[in-house]
């Protein structure tokens, strides 16, 4: 009898034994993976770049055009022609001074002005024997015009078509150089000569001195018989006439 007792209290613990076996198998299979988060996908946050900073443009700096200063326009003097006495003292010894005859350059009127003359001044010089010479002023609109005129000035000196010699005399070009005086200054001569047919006859010499200042040309022209003005002081004369125009 006793031993039948035993027999049921341990097939009763084998029963409770079970049961125990059977609720720890259950907890480990939903156990692992908590109820909520069953089949989660993991967040991935990107790397957050740094934004590039991007350079001011470069700002040029306006360039502010420079005002062109218009040369002013000059208007004629008496002061800018020469004197008798700076005639007589660039070539001295010969009696020099002013007179109110005229002075015929030995090319033509054309030597000494150009067309669209604004204004005009003349003086006229004289030793009272065979020389003669004048200075004859011209103004022009502008400069532009200006260089015009001296360029046809010198152009008419050098042809000189009005320079017909004799049949028995020769023409010939002895000068014809530039100075650094105003704002441009040509010296050129003519020399008239006999030819060997004809020994007992003069010769002449006809200087000019072309001088443009702004729209100013300056036109020296002295004539005589033999040489004429000695090239170093019709040169002297040149520069004194230059000066005066400012």
């Amino acid at each position: 009898m006793y031993g039948r007792g035993v027999r049921r209290v341990t097939a009763t613990a084998g029963l409770i034994g079970l049961a125990l076996g059977l609720v720890a198998c259950g907890n480990e299979a939903t156990g692992g993976t908590p109820a909520g988060n069953a089949g989660a996908t993991p967040s991935m946050t990107p790397s957050t770049t740094p934004e590039r900073s991007v350079p001011e443009p470069v700002k040029t700096p306006t360039m502010v055009p420079t005002p062109t200063t218009k040369p002013a326009a000059v208007q004629l003097r008496t002061s800018m022609l020469l004197t008798g006495p700076d005639v007589a003292k660039a070539d001295p010894n010969r009696g020099w001074i002013t007179t109110t005859g005229s002075a015929d350059p030995i090319c033509g009127p054309s030597s000494i002005r150009s067309n669209g003359v604004r204004g005009s001044l003349n003086r006229n010089f004289t030793t009272e024997l065979d020389a003669s010479g004048g200075q004859w002023l011209t103004r022009y609109d502008d400069v532009r015009a200006a260089k015009a005129a001296y360029d046809k000035i010198i152009a008419t000196i050098k042809s000189c078509k009005a320079l017909d010699p004799a049949p028995t005399h020769a023409r010939k070009m002895t000068e014809n150089r530039t100075l650094p005086l105003g704002d441009a200054t040509a010296i050129l001569r003519w020399y008239d000569y006999p030819l060997p047919s004809d020994p007992g006859s003069e010769p002449g010499g006809f200087p000019y001195a072309v001088t443009r200042k702004g729209n100013v040309v300056s036109v020296l022209a002295f004539r005589e018989m033999g040489d004429g003005v000695a090239p170093a002081n019709f040169e002297k004369l040149t520069r004194a006439a230059a000066a005066r125009l400012g």
